[in-house]
């Protein structure tokens, strides 16, 4: 599982930014010093001030200031020696990572400490997201889906009609979810989990992120400059022309019509029409960008070799 991370992370693209227009205006991405060379692969935002960004070796990076500053919070009891792949915080104090062999840590004290709870797998954990205090979902190799209904005191498994491995999981609310994985797997829930069904993509290309505006408005992204769009909730999936090959790791957006999509080499596309045109804002980053977090007006990205980009 890691080596197949660390490929993605690594892969290099054919086509350069072919035809993709460059946005005129100033993007307003700045790099902020992260503190580590290590690479950061999630990152979560429980309010406009405090965030989290975690990656290799269970390393955990914490906020105060909006992004302005980040301190390790975890250099002398590491909460793992593997990946953290993501973080999600339901409120400023409740907060899970995962990552591989099956681990998902929880802290309830704003990250200061971290238990291990149990997830009864040994697949690896690529995503994680909470719809509220208590109600969260797990995804990651394997098909495997993961539910909590109590904060992770137990965790259950989901079935799943696809095997392998899923990348990334999104709710708009507790019922209404969306997972997105290998060979253009998007599974979709319209009861929390007791029952997901497969969507029809029309891509075999692996699906890395997904997210939804709304119940009707949501996008995914993955391989080879892949962006997908629907309207109407999944029952229909159509591509975008996002004019690369760069393969997108991460894709988030405010409403129907703003959002940013990220991947390879520092890619940063942005559109303000839903993904209608997709244009290149300037990162400042030659690292591949892994995560993107959104908080009403702020945004933050991290990525390899201790990346982190904030939004001004």
């Amino acid at each position: 599982m890691r080596k197949y991370i660390q490929g993605l992370i690594s892969l290099v693209c054919i086509i350069g930014y072919l035809g993709c227009s460059q946005d005129k205006t100033s993007s307003g991405w700045h790099p902020i010093k992260s503190g580590t060379e290590a690479h950061l692969y999630g990152i979560n935002f429980a309010d406009a001030k405090q965030g989290w960004a975690v990656g290799d070796s269970g390393l955990v990076l914490v906020t105060k200031d909006g992004g302005l500053k980040w301190e390790i919070q975890s250099p002398e009891k590491v909460i793992s020696k593997e990946a953290l792949n993501n973080v999600h915080f339901s409120t400023v104090t409740y907060g899970w990572a995962v990552g591989l062999i099956g681990e998902i840590h929880y802290t309830g004290n704003g990250g200061k400490s971290w238990t291990k709870q149990e997830s009864n797998t040994q697949s690896g954990l690529l995503d994680i997201y909470f719809a509220g205090p208590t109600e969260g979902w797990a995804v990651g190799g394997r098909g495997i889906i993961l539910h909590t209904d109590n904060g992770g005191g137990v965790w259950s498994r989901q079935d799943a009609p696809i095997g392998g491995h899923l990348w990334s999981v999104h709710f708009v609310d507790t019922e209404n979810g969306w997972i997105a994985g290998a060979e253009g797997g998007i599974l979709h829930t319209q009861n929390g989990g007791k029952h997901w069904h497969q969507q029809q993509s029309n891509t075999d290309k692996p699906l890395l992120d997904i997210c939804f505006a709304d119940v009707q408005n949501g996008w995914t992204v993955g391989t080879n400059g892949a962006i997908l769009h629907t309207i109407d909730g999944g029952t229909t999936w159509k591509a975008q022309k996002s004019s690369t090959q760069k393969t997108l790791r991460g894709v988030a957006f405010r409403n129907a019509k703003q959002g940013w999509a990220i991947g390879e080499d520092g890619l940063i596309l942005h559109t303000i029409d839903g993904g209608q045109t997709w244009m290149i804002q300037p990162s400042g980053s030659k690292p591949h960008l892994l995560g993107i977090c959104l908080y009403k007006d702020r945004a933050w990205i991290v990525g390899a070799k201790g990346t982190i980009l904030r939004l001004d």
